[in-house]
């Protein structure tokens, strides 16, 4: 895995299409213009209110109980280190146009958690916006942040324009034809010389170290090599940062620069007041809970400056917390970084040799298992079931094995089977917990699916109940997105379903991506923000990048410059509790025949499978016979 040299190039990225666009750079002066020209928007009826639209937009400026306009977002990358001196937008050609409805409000935000209402409350009373003089107030704002691009460091200005203002008390939408942005900076005087010597940092506890060796080794050992070199906490540096989490950011900090560390994965459960790996926790609260555990802390490495990320503005310890601390929490990552999330040593096993199997039985079939219904019941939209249809938007030439809702196909034994038909990846987009996963049926927001069987005798799918340990997939590992709450929430008091199923023998996965705290969706239009967006970008991520740990990184990153100008809490903890459990240097391609090392199954496995299939039909005979009698 080369790194990409040199660092001195100005790389602009158009997201969205935006238009005619002419760019301009001195590099005596160092500064970036460029002229963009909108489009007309587009004004239609949306029962009550008038909706508005732009070719060029690259996203809506969303906030609760606000109108939804159309914005812009453009990106600059930038060397790692430069200081950006001076932005100015110029609008100009501005138009105004009268409108007869209020515009159109900004959806509302809700849990997707098992544990929690999430019914729409959104009154039908009519949104006129009498609180609101002009909106949005400001026409551009911008945001720096370091990151990778294509395993290089740089850092990104982006800037978010707001060509579209409305003005509710008025009537009227104002709206210009072009905007011309003046960008002036500074490159680093004393550029960061980053290293070459290595790829891969692994971080264990000392009673790994062995069964990791088998891992490291394996990389070592590719053609071409990723290069790996592995360290214990015990030989972490103690002292460094205020805590040991702070030393371990520390320590990645000096590997990235000393040594050329790109990747890295953090090995070890974060079971609360049993961690085997230190466990950083971000407090961004909601109603739900105060605080959730976040390895994107780990790899946040810089701030906007180049300079160190300490999540902590106010020095309170309560880490990312919003809205005090978010000044210092960069967010875009600055290595592609996982978690194994392993209790014990055969864990660790277990997982290495899923890794090591998994390009010699990955042949890619095209095939995808989704699992979707009606996450937020009282609107027109089935949102998991719009979820999958959008992801396989993203995967040209699969098919779908599909667990619905809506056609009644969600049952515990079609998920077990979907798993058992050597899919690349398992699609689950609905509501969660630590343990579980579960959705509605179209308008029934009391009914929990898939619905309980004879052997497994609650509603939704978990691994308490037998669940998980029904996808005996042999060594067809998928890769699995959960769109749900607190899947991958690593510091539960047991370990949590994404943990589960990546760690399960002869079945599962080989990675999950999901949320470690409660996620958020978007009633009536799931993939335009939250969980729903990711759960989208996530597949494109994978089917473009390839590399799983690049896919999580692109995945945050997109976000980020995809949403900064109009970021709220729910912004900020999307992006905090995403995280990943694989190995971050893992290449989703193609490998040999699935099915050309059996697996040996124990008798009571195959009798279970059996079980799985026949019961569902024996429970339909009976409620015939039932009904007869009675």
């Amino acid at each position: 895995m080369n790194k990409i040299l040199p660092f001195f190039v100005v790389g602009i990225l158009v997201l969205g299409g935006l238009g005619a666009v002419s760019g301009t750079k001195s590099n005596d002066e160092n500064i970036i213009s460029e002229k963009i020209n909108f489009s007309t928007p587009n004004f239609s009826e949306t029962g009550d209110y008038i909706s508005i639209e732009l070719s060029e937009a690259t996203n809506s400026y969303i906030s609760e109980d606000k109108p939804m306009v159309p914005a812009v977002t453009k990106v600059y990358t930038l060397p790692f280190g430069t200081k950006i001196d001076n932005v100015k937008v110029t609008f100009a050609d501005s138009i105004v146009k009268g409108i007869s409805k209020p515009v159109e409000p900004a959806p509302e935000t809700l849990p997707v958690s098992i544990n929690t209402v999430h019914n729409i409350k959104k009154t039908n009373e009519l949104m006129t916006y009498e609180d609101i003089e002009i909106y949005p107030e400001q026409r551009y704002s911008y945001r720096v942040a370091a990151g990778l691009d294509n395993e290089q460091h740089v850092t990104f200005l982006v800037v978010s324009l707001n060509p579209i203002q409305y003005k509710p008390k008025e009537n009227k939408v104002y709206y210009a034809k072009s905007a011309t942005i003046n960008v002036k900076y500074t490159p680093p005087a004393n550029p960061v010389n980053f290293a070459e010597e290595y790829d891969y940092l692994i971080i264990a506890p000392a009673q790994f170290e062995t069964a990791l060796q088998t891992l490291v080794d394996h990389k070592n050992n590719l053609d071409p090599p990723v290069k790996t070199i592995m360290f214990t906490l015990d030989e972490i540096p103690s002292g460094v940062g205020i805590d040991e989490q702070e030393d371990i950011k520390y320590f990645i900090k000096d590997a990235v620069e000393t040594m050329g560390i790109t990747y890295v994965l953090l090995v070890g459960a974060g079971i609360k007041d049993k961690e085997i790996f230190p466990v950083r926790y971000a407090w961004i609260s909601d109603d739900i809970e105060d605080n959730f555990p976040s390895d994107l802390y780990y790899a946040d490495i810089y701030n906007d400056t180049g300079g160190f990320s300490n999540w902590d503005r106010d020095g309170d310890e309560r880490y990312c917390e919003y809205p005090y601390d978010i000044p210092n929490v960069d967010v875009i990552p600055d290595v592609y970084l996982a978690r194994l999330p392993c209790n014990n040593v055969q864990e660790v096993n277990t997982i290495v040799g899923k890794i090591i199997e998994y390009k010699a039985h990955n042949k890619m079939t095209k095939r995808i298992l989704q699992a979707g219904g009606d996450t937020f019941t009282g609107n027109s939209q089935i949102e998991g079931e719009y979820a999958n249809e959008k992801v396989m938007e993203k995967l040209p030439g699969y098919t779908a094995l599909r667990c619905w809702a809506s056609d009644g196909s969600l049952t515990k034994p079609k998920l077990a089977s979907g798993w058992k038909k050597s899919v690349d990846f398992v699609d689950w987009s609905g509501h969660g917990s630590p343990i579980s996963w579960a959705t509605h049926p179209p308008n029934d927001e009391h009914t929990w699916i898939p619905p309980e069987t004879l052997i497994s005798q609650y509603a939704g799918w978990s691994y308490y109940d037998f669940d998980a340990y029904m996808i005996n997939n042999d060594y067809k590992y998928p890769v699995v997105f959960y769109n749900s709450c607190s899947n991958n929430k690593f510091s539960y008091k047991d370990p949590c379903l994404g943990w589960v199923t990546l760690s399960r023998k002869g079945g599962g996965g080989i990675a999950t991506f999901a949320a470690s705290g409660i996620g958020y969706g978007v009633p009536g239009n799931e993939v335009s923000r939250r969980m729903g967006w990711m759960e989208v970008r996530c597949f494109e991520e994978i089917m473009s990048t390839k590399i799983l740990g690049q896919s999580w990184h692109n995945n945050i990153e997109d976000y980020y410059t995809t949403f900064a100008g109009s970021f709220d809490r729910y912004d900020y903890k999307t992006m905090v509790e995403y995280a990943m459990f694989a190995d971050p240097t893992l290449v989703v391609e193609d490998g040999d025949d699935p099915r050309s090392k059996p697996v040996n199954k124990p008798v009571y496995t195959g009798i279970l499978d059996i079980l799985m299939e026949l019961f569902p039909r024996l429970e339909k005979l009976l409620d015939i016979i039932l009904a007869k009698l009675i």
